[in-house]
């Protein structure tokens, strides 16, 4: 009978096999919470996308009824007052509407596009956060991979 000349790397193969099992034990609840962590700031990332969205059509249908409104003084200024005598501080009380409307007119718009501003980057906030979620999944994935690995073997 042949003896084998070192049988012990057996024994190293298990202590090494034990300590990677430790390792990946310990870990894989580290790589979930960062997982649960990332799902969540995704959450809140997209749920202040939403407000920002319906912010926007708020604003939207304010601007909308500004620019009526403006377009209402406008005419009703020009009907009212071309052709008739009257007081020059009626006719300034008039034009001193409409210059109020039309300024409530461009404040909605840089209202509009300051939120399509924040729009934007709250867009650019969501997509790293989806790309961070996808990075710690496949983190996670692949530790579970690793350590089936290790129980088939």
């Amino acid at each position: 009978m042949r003896r084998l000349a070192n049988p012990e790397p057996e024994p190293a193969v298990d202590a090494t096999a034990q300590e990677l099992r430790r390792t990946l034990d310990l870990l894989l609840p580290i790589r979930r919470q960062r997982l649960n962590r990332s799902e969540r700031q995704l959450r809140e990332q997209e749920q202040a996308l939403r407000q920002l969205e319906e912010q926007r059509e708020r604003a939207d249908e304010q601007l909308h009824e500004r620019q009526q409104r403006y377009q209402q003084l406008k005419a009703g200024f020009a009907q009212q007052n071309c052709g008739v005598r009257q007081a020059s501080y009626l006719l300034e009380r008039a034009l001193e509407q409409e210059q109020q409307a039309l300024k409530n007119v461009h404040g909605g718009r840089l209202t509009l596009q300051e939120i399509d501003r924040a729009q934007l980057e709250r867009q650019q906030h969501v997509e790293e956060a989806r790309q961070e979620t996808r990075q710690r999944q496949r983190e996670v994935e692949k530790l579970e991979f690793l350590l089936q690995q290790e129980v088939n073997e």
